[in-house]
C-alpha cells in the first residue's frame, strides 16, 4: 500500500471514531431523557421537578433552560397574601356624629372630675371664727 492510500484510510478512521463518539453521546442523552419520561410516568416525577431538571441542566440550550425557569417560578416561591379592605363611606359618615359625641362625652366627664378636684373642700362661712383672725 502507498502512502497516500494509508493516510487516506487513517482519515476515514478518524472520522468513523468521531462519528461513533457523537453517536453514543447522542445515545446516552436520549437514555437520560426515556428514564426521565420514565420516571415522570411512574409518577416518580412531577411537572415541577422536571422543569427544575430542564432549567438546572448546563447542556439544554439557554432558551429552553428559560423557559422552564419563567414556567416553574409560580410554583416555587408562594405569592404574597393579598389583603382587601373594603371601606364603607356611607357607614363612616353616618357614624362620624356619634364617635365625635362620645369624646365630648369623655372630654367634659375630665373636666368635670378636674372641676370638682380643685373645689375646696369645706366652704367657709362668712362672719364664722375662720373669717376672723382674732379668733
Amino acid at each position: 500500500m502507498s502512502n497516500p492510500h494509508i493516510r487516506h484510510l487513517l482519515d476515514l478512521i478518524k472520522q468513523q471514531n468521531a462519528a461513533i463518539e457523537k453517536l453514543i453521546a447522542e445515545r446516552d442523552s436520549q437514555r437520560q431523557e426515556i428514564a426521565a419520561l420514565v420516571g415522570w410516568i411512574q409518577e416518580d416525577r412531577d411537572a415541577l421537578m422536571t422543569l427544575q431538571q430542564i432549567y438546572n441542566n448546563p447542556t439544554v440550550d439557554e432558551t429552553s433552560r428559560i423557559k422552564a425557569a419563567s414556567a416553574a417560578i409560580g410554583y416555587e416561591r408562594g405569592k404574597p397574601a393579598q389583603v382587601v379592605v373594603q371601606v364603607d363611606f356611607r357607614e363612616r359618615v353616618r357614624n362620624a356624629p356619634l364617635r365625635q359625641l362620645e369624646l365630648d362625652k369623655a372630654e367634659w366627664a375630665r373636666q368635670e372630675a378636674r372641676l370638682d378636684l380643685d373645689a375646696d373642700p369645706a366652704p367657709t362661712i362668712l362672719g364664722g371664727p375662720e373669717a376672723d383672725p382674732a379668733a
